[in-house]
């Protein structure tokens, strides 16, 4: 497997121990690993980032291998952002999976396939290797094209990454807001969601790359490939995420894809998948948010 693969880890040996285990049927020739550093208010933590990283020099595979290892702790934003940067910069287009993330070894061959298919077609910024449904997508073919964004394994091109505004310009000025939620929210729930959520990042309330790199994807009128399956799994479901603790109880197991790929015969915006992104993972719809607000519930009590 010939395609650039960036490793994104912290702090989590467990995860990273399962995510090298998961790796070695594919052996990646070619690795570029990121870590940040430990936070000072954080006792204990510089060790276990210590333990990552021996994990991480002793890869069980043949490979050449790229490091980026913070001293100090930039944080999700800054550090991942930077490091997507540093990763894209030096091979132009690659895979990205984050110490969370265990992929399936169909993941790996599904993104080589697209960065290849779609290399040129400039309106296509990212391979998506999940969807948080716990069934496939009902949809004809293996993938589809969304409005939306899911970093739980993907792929990218530096020419997509280049667009990247740290600054979420796409929100700030309201012509262009306004332009993004009438071409991409099909009701008004999902606009006052995504306006509250982007006044959370503005603020710094939200360490997060990735919905600033949605946005990008929005104000550009990009769009992002879907698979049918879930080609990973997400593991961060536990007090140790830092994103993702909030999650538990919804883990989705990941599948094998098979080949040759069923591709689109367009390449356009399929309605379906923004519905289940929108109604059932951000925004929601009443019925889900009322499920979301019972789980939180029991959570607490």
């Amino acid at each position: 497997m010939n395609t650039p693969v960036l490793l994104i880890h912290f702090n989590r040996p467990q995860s990273t121990r399962r995510q090298i285990e998961a790796l070695k049927p594919v052996a990646p020739k070619r690795v570029w690993l990121l870590c940040d550093g430990p936070r000072a208010d954080h006792p204990g933590e510089a060790e276990k980032v210590a333990e990552v990283r021996v994990l991480l020099e002793n890869l069980p595979w043949e490979c050449e291998v790229k490091r980026l290892y913070r001293d100090d702790n930039l944080g999700c934003f800054r550090s991942v952002s930077g490091g997507i940067t540093w990763f894209l910069d030096d091979c132009g287009a690659g895979i990205i999976v984050e110490d969370d993330v265990i992929p399936t070894p169909s993941f790996f061959r599904f993104c080589e396939e697209l960065l290849t298919r779609y290399a040129d077609s400039s309106e296509v910024f990212a391979i998506s290797g999940h969807h948080r449904r716990p069934k496939p997508l009902v949809i004809d073919d293996d993938y589809g094209f969304s409005n939306y964004f899911e970093c739980w394994g993907w792929a990218t091109w530096k020419r997509a990454w280049d667009h990247f505004d740290p600054t979420i310009s796409g929100w700030r000025d309201k012509k262009t807001w306004d332009s993004i939620c009438r071409r991409v929210f099909n009701n008004f729930r999902a606009r006052l969601y995504w306006t509250w959520m982007f006044g959370q990042v503005d603020r710094n309330r939200r360490d997060t790359w990735a919905y600033r790199f949605l946005l990008t994807i929005w104000k550009h009128s990009g769009c992002v490939i879907i698979p049918r399956l879930n080609l990973t799994e997400n593991i961060g479901f536990n007090d140790e995420g830092t994103q993702t603790a909030h999650f538990a109880g919804l883990e989705v197991a990941a599948s094998e894809q098979s080949f040759p790929l069923c591709h689109p015969q367009a390449l356009a915006i399929d309605p379906k998948i923004d519905h289940w992104f929108e109604d059932g993972t951000h925004s929601k719809s009443f019925p889900v948010r009322l499920r979301w607000l019972y789980r939180k519930a029991r959570a607490l009590f």
